[in-house]
């Protein structure tokens, strides 16, 4: 039996699917597109629909994120849900294209928001728990792919401005990328991609191997990208990386935990909304002869 808040998970980012492959379709984006541009066409819905999966468990799980809103906060059950209502309309927009740089905006603000403000706090309380670093830059990671978004759309209208908030995504994405590639190395019985508590399951065949050309993958790329050499190439390298520890060892995953929202639904979203994020950044960098 499959709980309703997963099922109800699942919808809405299948939706926000649907949505955006009738848009990219009728756009003729992926018609033009060529080479490894098209896996970069992946970076807003790889981003969206995880993060409207997500928004969906802000309303079937209100009560349990409310708790996790800082006490000096009022109005807790609030907040959980007028963020997960965001949290759907978002990706509502971002897959529309209507109003999507305003949405990307909003997003990246409020990623940046939960790391000062809950993220790194609660690291600070224990500071050698590594894995909460690394949610920590997780959630940085989000804000710099959102944060990418704005600069895309922003580059006809404010080329200045565009170069200036893409070089501040390239930081945000670069620098947990490093850490990411160290922790990796150190820690290869570990879920690889983005290296959280669980371990790779034993069922994943050849669960190290990916570990360790993930870590090498991301070493190469985040040194690229915080140097600023062949940034595009770079974060799609990162990117792709990221997709394929998705086929070979999440959604293994995400089938055998299909009826579990934490070690299931949201243990392969999370993974995968890293991955649009990391894409989104390789479509604001520019391009190279």
């Amino acid at each position: 039996m499959i709980p309703g808040d997963v099922i109800w998970s699942y919808s809405v980012a299948g939706a926000i699917f649907a949505i955006w492959l009738a848009v990219l379709l009728r756009s003729g984006d992926w018609q033009r597109a060529r080479g490894f541009d098209r896996l970069i066409l992946f970076g807003p819905i790889f981003y969206a629909a995880p993060l409207a999966a997500f928004g969906t468990e802000h309303f079937t799980q209100a009560r349990g994120i409310a708790s996790a809103v800082p006490k000096w906060i009022p109005w807790h059950l609030f907040w959980a849900y007028f963020v997960g209502a965001c949290f759907i309309l978002a990706p509502l927009s971002i897959v529309t294209r209507i109003q999507a740089r305003l949405s990307a905006s909003l997003l990246a603000l409020t990623f940046f928001l939960f790391v000062v403000l809950m993220d790194l706090p609660a690291w600070s309380r224990n500071p050698g728990d590594q894995f909460g670093l690394t949610l920590a830059l997780r959630e940085l990671s989000f804000s710099g792919g959102a944060l990418a978004l704005v600069a895309t759309l922003t580059q006809r209208s404010n080329a200045r401005r565009a170069t200036i908030l893409a070089t501040i995504a390239r930081y945000f994405v670069a620098v947990p990328a490093l850490v990411y590639s160290f922790e990796q190395f150190t820690h290869t019985d570990h879920v690889p991609g983005v290296p959280l508590r669980p371990l790779t399951p034993a069922y994943v065949y050849g669960h190290v191997m990916w570990t360790y050309l993930a870590a090498a993958a991301y070493a190469v790329a985040s040194i690229l990208l915080l140097i600023g050499r062949k940034t595009r190439a770079a974060a799609t390298l990162l990117g792709g990386t990221v997709l394929w520890l998705m086929l070979v060892v999440y959604v293994p995953i995400g089938i055998v935990e299909r009826a579990s929202l934490n070690r299931g639904l949201n243990f392969v979203f999370d993974t995968l909304m890293y991955g649009g994020a990391v894409l989104l950044l390789a479509g604001a960098m520019p391009r190279e002869k």
